[in-house]
């Protein structure tokens, strides 16, 4: 697929973008570029299975209807994370013991702004 220097322009005003002319050329080509290599990825064999997008869905990524129907669903692994648990905070005392500048139970900061 080619994308002339119009389509360019008229892509770059629906992204709020400007451009001079040798850099709508610019992305005309490289736009056409990305776009040709997708095709390319579309042509691809995947030995007997269809290559097809797929979207995540709460921990789970779905492949759209194949031939045959229905999805296939299957788990996606995520970095786990923690419980959210309360746990204590510092006492004010260590806080206080440990600035470098405290008064009424506040940090001192220098002025940085005149």
């Amino acid at each position: 697929m080619r994308i002339t220097r119009d389509e360019a322009r008229r892509i770059a005003l629906l992204a709020h973008l400007a451009f001079d002319d040798a850099s709508l050329d610019r992305m005309a080509e490289e736009m056409t570029k990305i776009l040709t290599y997708i095709d390319q990825l579309r042509e691809v064999e995947g030995g007997g299975q269809a290559i097809l997008p797929v979207v995540e869905s709460e921990g789970q990524a779905i492949l759209p209807a194949v031939e045959g129907g229905g999805q296939a669903i299957l788990p996606v692994h995520s970095t786990p994370l923690r419980d959210d648990e309360i746990r204590p905070g510092i006492a004010r005392e260590k806080v206080e013991a440990n600035a470098p500048a405290w008064r009424d139970g506040h940090f001192l900061v220098p002025k940085v702004i005149e």
